[in-house]
């Protein structure tokens, strides 16, 4: 009996296997107790084979090697990989004038047009360069004038750029071996004087370089001049303290 009728065992069976099987039960259980309610066990990541490793697309290329003479320093700003993402070569402005004098003017980059016309202080700031050489007994071909970055920059140098344009510097600096430096700009300031370069204005400083110290001035570039006339006087106050080092 069962339910209260009749049932055959054969019909009994098979209708608790289709109940069954209509719940998801479609297999044999194991011998052993399981617990049905556990999640289901995490598999390991696979092993992967070590790979090299790729170069970051920021990645900065290799910088060349300081070089050991000027004549190779200017053919690597020319040319060369003088910094990470250097400007291509026909951006670049070269130094001028005479690497062995005793006045060393480095400029923190080229102004607009100077690229063009293949030299420093070529367009608006040419006439007021002249006359504060002028003011201090010296014109272009009696200096030696500098790039501290051979291209003009969009904005601020990068970092990394600065660094590599410091060491190349000083290796310029220590090649040209002049008496005196005069700083124009408050990037190279920075790079080879440090952070409050020209915030400290107003003395002789000392720059490091391969071969020693040299006495430097740090001022206002002239096309900083050219916005601000008032500043003209603070900055031919800074280039005079040189004319008594020069003068030796």
């Amino acid at each position: 009996m069962l339910n209260g009728g009749q049932h055959r065992y054969r019909d009994l069976v098979a209708s608790a296997l289709g109940w069954w099987t209509d719940a998801g039960v479609d297999m044999l259980a194991d011998e052993a107790a399981r617990d049905w309610l556990a999640p289901p066990p995490v598999k390991p990541p696979p092993v992967k084979a070590p790979t090299a490793p790729r170069a970051a697309a920021n990645d900065a290329p290799a910088v060349a090697a300081l070089p050991e003479t000027i004549e190779a320093l200017h053919r690597l700003l020319a040319t060369g990989d003088y910094a990470p993402s250097p400007a291509p070569p026909r951006l670049r402005v070269a130094p001028a004038g005479d690497p062995s004098a005793e006045l060393m003017i480095v400029a923190d980059m080229p102004d607009p047009g100077d690229a063009e016309a293949g030299r420093l202080f070529a367009k608006d700031t040419a006439a007021l360069f002249d006359a504060m050489l002028a003011a201090l007994g010296y014109e272009r071909a009696r200096i030696y004038l500098a790039p501290f970055s051979p291209a003009r920059a969009a904005g601020r140098l990068d970092p990394r750029q600065g660094e590599a344009l410091a060491a190349l510097m000083r290796r310029h600096i220590s090649l040209a071996s002049p008496k005196a430096l005069i700083l124009f700009g408050d990037s190279v300031a920075q790079c080879l004087l440090g952070a409050d370069a020209l915030a400290t204005r107003g003395g002789i400083r000392s720059v490091n370089h391969d071969g020693g110290t040299v006495p430097a001035i740090a001022t206002f570039h002239p096309r900083h001049l050219r916005r601000m006339p008032a500043l003209k006087a603070a900055t031919w106050a800074d280039m005079r303290l040189l004319l008594g080092v020069l003068a030796r």
